[in-house]
């Protein structure tokens, strides 16, 4: 009779939500803070993207997904160089952009999350295939390399863009 209670779904795609269009979710309140994550602040500068997308494929390598390493890496370059770049605070505006900017990487049974908080609320934008513009394409690449990826707002502390690598 000892019946193992199953944490709740950590991603609920909206139905209504039109193919390649970021989905917007309610995550569990506290997930981002679970001990199971592996987490990382980041800083401005482009050595912060490198370092995250370092400890991403080492974290995949070291959970004994070494297939989806590659795309989890690519991935969380995408969504730290997006949130680094679009929505981050200008320098000297904050004590530590490290507060305000980060990666978690959790892994669940079957899937990975990578996500990226950034203090904006802004929700991010997808550009239209073959846009004339050379800049942010950054989430075309998220939305092809990953199986669901969106964005969730935190209260008080801005958004968290995700995508969900599934580990079939």
């Amino acid at each position: 009779m000892n019946q193992r209670r199953q944490p709740p779904p950590v991603a609920r795609v909206d139905p209504e939500a039109g193919p390649g269009r970021p989905r917007v979710v309610r995550m569990p309140a506290d997930w981002w803070e679970s001990p199971t994550a592996v987490r990382c602040p980041l800083g401005r500068g482009p050595q912060s993207a490198r370092a995250a997308r370092r400890l991403t494929k080492d974290t995949l390598r070291a959970w004994g997904l070494t297939p989806l390493a590659e795309d989890a890496e690519i991935i969380v370059g995408e969504l730290a160089a997006n949130a680094i770049t679009h929505a981050a605070p200008p320098a000297g505006a904050l004590k530590s952009a490290g507060e305000h900017l980060g990666l978690r990487l959790l892994r669940r049974p079957d899937e990975v999350i990578c996500a990226v908080l950034d203090p904006s609320e802004r929700a991010p934008v997808l550009k239209a295939p073959g846009s004339a513009c050379a800049a942010g394409l950054g989430l075309q690449i998220v939305d092809a390399l990953s199986d669901v990826w969106g964005w969730s707002p935190v209260p008080g502390r801005g958004k968290v863009v995700w995508a969900i690598l599934f580990a079939a």
